[in-house]
């Protein structure tokens, strides 16, 4: 009699949830219907005191490609870090129980990562949805940025923009965590702080130009309810990873100059100093802001901005609108993104 081999899953689906039970049986119709069928889900409730944990018992009762974990402490992070620990697959596909995966999402990112053996981490493109009571114009926005970033240069030059990815959209290899640890808990967006680390290390990225994953949005999503996840916490991530990049990528003689001089601007400036950057001189556009207005801050006009090679500017200007019209205008001036100039907004 011959044994029974048991193959193992090609990935790893890690989804936590709490108090999902509006949405939690949708998300797992999504999974079970994947055109990849070998896969395995580790769905960990985090402390829900809804239906949730019921509809996870109920879906793994029926199929056994699903195993629900039981917290050992509170907290998304510690969640999340359950389900690494717990994965038997060497990729790992992350997932929310507010989101639908569309049919070839998996099958198409496990081909792509055996594909391409030096990327370490490959996302999708998202269709943005909510209720329609729910105004989400900034959503939107961030969708469509995001949406654009595709390559890897393009993924690793916007990393201090804002997160490249939406979260439950990527599939990395489990790799990763060894090298460069878990998600880390404290007050910053916990993906975006892991991405940040795997870019620090050299980690290749890419995203797939097509949408696999329908990204709800909502009045109780974290990053609209969480504490972590405000603004000034962001900054304090981006400016703590860029001071290590101006490490890895350093700008020579060149002095360290920024784009804005705004309230926003200088909040991020403020963060800047703090991991000892020092801001030589910051260049604007508005003309009330020109000149000295505080103890050394040297504001000065755009049309100041010397050829490429004397300075290195941060653009710190805060507008996503702005965004464009700074490119051109650095661009028309002979500047290269990511040489000379970075945007932190």
């Amino acid at each position: 009699m011959s044994a029974i081999r048991i193959v193992p899953p090609l990935v790893s689906i890690v989804l936590p949830f709490r108090a999902a039970a509006e949405t939690l049986g949708e998300c797992l119709h999504s999974i079970l219907g994947q055109s990849l069928e070998n896969w395995e889900l580790l769905a960990v409730d985090d402390n829900s005191t809804d239906d949730s944990r019921k509809i996870a018992m109920d879906f793994a009762r029926l199929d056994n490609r699903i195993r629900l974990i039981e917290p050992t402490r509170p907290g998304l992070v510690h969640a999340l870090n359950q389900g690494l620990e717990a994965a038997s697959s060497s990729l790992i596909a992350r997932m929310d129980a507010d989101d639908l995966m569309l049919p070839e999402r998996l099958e198409r990112q496990v081909a792509f990562m055996e594909e391409n053996p030096g990327t370490g981490l490959v996302s999708s493109q998202v269709e943005h949805f909510s209720p329609l009571s729910l105004k989400t114009e900034g959503y939107s926005r961030y969708v469509e940025w995001t949406n654009a970033l595709l390559t890897h240069e393009q993924i690793a030059l916007n990393r201090f923009v804002e997160s490249p990815f939406a979260h439950p959209s990527v599939l990395f290899r489990r790799q990763l965590v060894s090298q460069y640890g878990p998600y880390s808990d404290g007050d910053f967006p916990e993906d975006y702080e892991l991405w940040l680390r795997f870019l620090e290390g050299g980690t290749r990225m890419a995203k797939l130009e097509q949408v696999l994953l329908k990204w709800r949005d909502h009045p109780d999503r974290l990053s609209r309810t969480c504490t972590r996840y405000a603004q000034d916490a962001f900054q304090r991530t981006k400016a703590r990873y860029l001071a290590s990049w101006l490490e890895q990528n350093p700008i020579g003689g060149r002095k360290l100059t920024a784009w804005g001089a705004g309230k926003v601007a200088r909040r991020q400036a403020d963060h800047l100093f703090g991991c000892g950057l020092r801001i030589e001189c910051f260049f604007e556009v508005d003309p009330k802001k020109i000149g000295n207005p505080r103890p050394g801050l040297k504001v000065e006009s755009i049309d100041a901005i010397p050829p490429p090679g004397e300075v290195f500017i941060l653009v710190l200007a805060g507008a996503r609108s702005a965004r464009s019209k700074i490119t051109r205008f650095l661009d028309d001036r002979d500047y290269i993104s990511g040489q000379d100039y970075l945007f932190l907004a």
